[in-house]
């Protein structure tokens, strides 16, 4: 069980992976095409995150996205189903 869950979870944060350097990636294609030049992407991420409650809801769901995967890669099992019988 523990290696079929470890592998799950590798390929979820594969996927996810991939997913946001393909959008990186057309973000800076299209700052490009448009003229706006490589630079701008690190202009725009000064103010997308610019208050302190933007800073912590962003941070409580990253934690709310890895916390479960870290105990879930520890322990090698997910719960359980059973109220969906």
């Amino acid at each position: 069980m523990k290696r079929k869950v470890r592998r799950l979870l590798i390929r979820k944060y594969a996927v996810l992976f991939i997913l946001s350097v393909l959008s990186l990636s057309y973000l800076y294609l299209l700052d490009w095409m448009f003229g706006y030049g490589l630079g701008n992407i690190g202009y725009i991420l000064n103010y997308l995150l610019y208050t302190a409650s933007e800073k912590l809801a962003a941070a409580v769901m990253l934690l709310a996205l890895i916390v479960p995967d870290v105990i879930y890669w520890i322990r090698g099992s997910q719960p359980g189903r059973g109220a969906e019988k």
